[in-house]
């Protein structure tokens, strides 16, 4: 049986992470029957686009990036239908306004509330506002429908890591804030895990005694692009280390869980953290 309706806000949905990840993810669930039968995606950027150029834009983009492709024929155009686009600036609460209304529009269609996902695929710098705009239009009252779904980086240090925290906390309960980094989806990054202590063969020796020592490499194929004005602010080493591999060094050193529910694995992943030699802050 299929879940309650949905509807999939994208902040950024001009942008890499949308074409690349969160759109062929979503057509791939749609394929799979794992999206509720009423859903809808709504992008919002600062392009001005009409709905029929976005899904074109879209289809094009997965037919390049999806694991299921080509896109096209029924299907698609099954799934292109629940897809929408609000040309809008972030900073401008007349955004937020039209937002709602379409979203309430949903609702009525529906004949039943929906979850309302919005997912920020956006630089760090715009999470604060857009937390703030959604709040103050009462987009994010009801707790047990409202999500708010928040990329790495988050912040670039502790300080402001614990202050964007605080920014979300004012309008947003915490069981409503989803942090996420969407490196742990990819299929090999999450096989560590069965690697590591479902296999018969590598799981009694992979500890200290066996393991000299354990190298990690990105081999990425694909460089900046367009992605310049997200650089020149978080800058690769944050977009990079303090996150994806970060994340993949704690699978590798983390002991066994008790489990594999969310809370026991951030703890094993803590501990791991907690056992790192600090390094030395570099100063000319």
């Amino acid at each position: 049986m299929r879940s309650a309706p949905a509807a999939v806000v994208i902040f950024g949905a001009g942008g890499d992470l949308t074409r690349r990840k969160l759109v062929p993810a979503l057509y791939n669930l749609f394929l799979d029957g794992w999206l509720p039968e009423r859903f809808a995606v709504i992008g919002i950027d600062h392009k001005m686009l009409r709905d029929d150029e976005f899904r074109r834009y879209l289809r094009e983009q997965t037919d390049q990036f999806s694991r299921r492709r080509p896109s096209g024929g029924a299907p698609w155009e099954a799934f292109a239908a629940s897809i929408a686009f609000l040309g809008a600036d972030f900073q401008d609460p007349a955004a937020y306004a039209a937002l709602g209304e379409r979203l309430r529009d949903l609702d009525e269609r529906w004949g039943a509330p929906a979850t309302r996902i919005f997912y920020l695929a956006t630089p760090p710098a715009a999470v604060t506002g857009i937390a703030r705009h959604l709040g103050e239009a009462g987009l994010a009252q009801d707790r047990g429908r409202a999500r708010i779904v928040v990329e790495k980086p988050f912040g670039s240090d502790l300080e402001s890591a614990r202050a964007l925290t605080r920014a979300l906390t004012r309008v947003f309960d915490e069981t409503q804030i989803y942090r996420i980094d969407h490196y742990l989806g990819k299929e090999t990054v999450q096989n560590i895990l069965a690697l590591r202590f479902a296999n018969g063969l590598f799981e009694p020796v992979w500890d200290r005694r066996y393991v000299d020592h354990v190298q990690i490499t990105v081999a990425e194929q694909i460089g900046v692009e367009h992605r310049g004005g997200y650089y020149d602010r978080a800058g690769a080493l944050r977009d990079m280390v303090q996150n994806h591999l970060l994340q993949i060094l704690c699978l590798i050193a983390m002991e066994p869980p008790i489990s594999f529910d969310g809370d026991e694995i951030r703890t094993k992943k803590a501990d791991v953290l907690r056992a790192i030699r600090p390094i030395a802050r570099y100063r000319q």
